[in-house]
């Protein structure tokens, strides 16, 4: 499948999966990341990036980014492990930006029909390969990942079967009578069960989820893809960073900055991932301002108001409940929580692997 050219002030070509399976999580994947594909109608192959000028986004089958990214029509690509690994794109033509997207999590795994009782092992799938072998028969592999099963099957010690090329309703060739056994990706199991299948306890082939890949010689020799890749790459990784942690404020009376500080640090679920902030709130009466609350005469009984503090802090999950208790325990009030869309490093550690793996020592 060939790629449309490349258009007017194009910098980088970014591969993203479209189909059934993987176009969705795909899609909500890099929304969340602050890199909404944007295009005008579904039907369309080409598409763009908010707030990424210079990037063509290019939807195509998972399949085909690979080759493509390998061959260097497209610079970067979202793929999959298992595809990855199935058609042996590990050479070096190929970098791995990302080899954990953090979603599309699911199994290469061998499934032998449920009536095989005395089936749960390799070792006892052996048997049944052997028992096939002395009567003249086969031992008919469904699957669409060939390699992945022949080489998994060899190393296992399975050496008499036959495998049966499915694109599509693997798990259904063993009711059918097209195969014995499946390997096929299976992720929650259920389309398994409908077809009453199992997975042996040790076949599971490869453990694959979505991974971001780019052409090594092109990011080598380009400064200006490299630059969009940094931007894409903060995005992801300070996404994936935040993820599980809050940012809790709360107001506290106390003499000073420091008085505050002290009452949280006193207990590890306030002091954040790196202590609280601390910063004065500022009242109408603390800038000269009328009281709302002063007597008639614009007295208030010859006491001061103590002073305010608002104090914020990073807190994993984990720890939310117990941080929310102790703020609440110094006498903290209107204590509010939100979630951490991201969190950024000094520095992007991806990119810096990046460009490790590319052999240069900066952008």
């Amino acid at each position: 499948m060939t790629t449309p050219g490349r258009l007017p002030g194009e910098i980088l070509r970014f591969g993203v999966p479209k189909g059934s399976w993987s176009e969705e999580p795909t899609q909500k994947f890099l929304e969340s990341c602050g890199l909404k594909v944007e295009r005008e109608n579904d039907r369309q192959l080409t598409a763009e990036i908010a707030g990424q000028p210079g990037v063509t986004v290019v939807l195509q089958r998972a399949r085909d980014i690979l080759k493509q990214v390998e061959d260097g029509r497209v610079d970067v690509g979202i793929g999959f492990l298992n595809v990855w690994r199935e058609h042996g794109l590990d050479g070096d033509a190929l970098v791995m930006l990302d080899g954990d997207l953090g979603y599309s999590y699911g199994r290469i795994a061998v499934a032998v029909p449920d009536s095989w009782v005395d089936v749960s092992t390799l070792a006892d799938l052996s048997d049944v390969a052997a028992a096939m072998r002395e009567r003249g028969e086969e031992l008919r592999v469904a699957t669409s990942y060939p390699n992945l099963t022949r080489r998994f099957f060899y190393e296992k010690g399975i050496t008499h079967f036959a495998i049966v090329p499915t694109e599509g309703g693997v798990e259904a060739a063993p009711a059918v009578g097209f195969a014995d056994i499946i390997v096929d990706y299976v992720s929650t199991g259920t389309t398994l069960k409908g077809n009453r299948l199992k997975v042996l306890r040790n076949g599971i082939i490869l453990r694959s989820q979505a991974c971001l890949i780019g052409n090594r010689r092109a990011l080598a020799a380009s400064r200006e893809k490299r630059e969009i890749v940094r931007r894409m790459l903060e995005l992801i990784e300070a996404r994936q960073r935040a993820q599980g942690f809050y940012s809790v404020t709360a107001n506290l009376l106390g003499s000073s900055e420091a008085d505050v500080a002290r009452s949280l640090l006193v207990s590890p679920a306030t002091r954040g991932m790196s202590g609280p902030t601390v910063a004065r709130v500022y009242t109408g009466e603390s800038v000269g301002l009328p009281s709302t609350t002063s007597t008639g005469n614009g007295q208030n009984g010859g006491v001061a108001p103590a002073a305010c503090f608002a104090a914020t802090i990073i807190v994993g999950a984990d720890a939310l409940q117990e941080a929310v208790d102790h703020l609440r325990a110094a006498g903290g009030s209107g204590i509010s929580v939100v979630p951490v869309r991201y969190l950024f490093d000094e520095r992007s550690r991806k990119y810096d692997a990046m460009l490790a793996e590319l052999g240069l020592r900066d952008g």
